[in-house]
């Protein structure tokens, strides 16, 4: 038996609706839907939640089939998937950073001048402070693109 028929079973053997068990993991009625009719398939983390719930192991809810289909190549390239998944969200987080560095840089800035000095904020400083939050804001974009498309 697949496992999204093992989901159903277990599911209407325990008298649940797909709209409880969604919200029992916190997930669409959806989500739940595409498991059961096959065009998805749960995560690790996602099946051993599920096992949970209908306090069955993970083996149990994995059929025989299933487990021999799986291969080492499928396995590496997700592991290749997630470690870029993971570089590109750290290298977000630094640019990030630097959005807000620069911000910050450019709000002392301005407040030394107008506080400090009594004048206004010099022209090459906005010249500088914008074209590189724009670059960085850019990068950011793109790196939200990747990451959309390694979604899919």
């Amino acid at each position: 038996m697949a496992l999204s028929d093992n989901i159903r079973k277990l599911r209407e053997e325990n008298g649940m609706t797909q709209q409880q068990m969604a919200e029992q993991l916190y997930v669409s009625r959806q989500t739940v839907c595409r498991w059961e009719n096959g065009s998805r398939t749960p995560d690790l983390d996602m099946a051993e939640r599920i096992a949970e719930i209908f306090h069955v192991s993970v083996d149990e809810l994995i059929s025989a089939e299933e487990k021999q289909g799986i291969s080492f190549e499928n396995i590496s390239l997700h592991t290749e998937k997630f470690i870029e998944r993971k570089r590109l969200k750290e290298k977000q987080k630094r640019i990030l950073d630097f959005i807000q560095l620069v911000g910050a840089v450019y709000l002392v800035i301005t407040l030394f001048m107008r506080v400090q000095m009594e004048m206004s904020v010099p022209a090459w400083v906005i010249l500088i402070a914008l074209p590189v939050e724009a670059v960085a804001i850019g990068l950011n974009l793109a790196i939200n693109r990747k990451l959309e498309k390694m979604s899919e």
